[in-house]
């Protein structure tokens, strides 16, 4: 017997599946969105983010990033740490 839930989707793999509610779907739906921009924004600081820690390798106060430097760190607060952990 199979009842039906007003608001929701089955997903289904193979022999498995699962009911979600409309907001449980679009929590995942918005996650689908967001979690790859965030990702590409990462890997694009990668690089940058290297070169500053290089940069402020023993420095005792905050050192600004270049004007080419990726606007998606906060090096204040990357600074804070980088002092924390050395």
């Amino acid at each position: 017997m199979q009842t039906v839930v007003e608001n929701a989707a089955r997903v289904a793999f193979d022999l498995t599946s699962v009911t979600l509610k409309l907001p449980e779907l679009d929590y995942l739906m918005l996650n689908l969105t967001v979690l790859p921009n965030q990702l590409a924004r990462y890997k694009l600081a990668e690089a940058y983010v290297s070169a500053y820690v290089q940069n402020v390798v023993g420095a005792t106060t905050f050192v600004p990033a270049t004007e080419s430097a990726c606007i998606f760190v906060q090096y204040d607060v990357l600074f804070e740490e980088i002092n924390g952990y050395l």
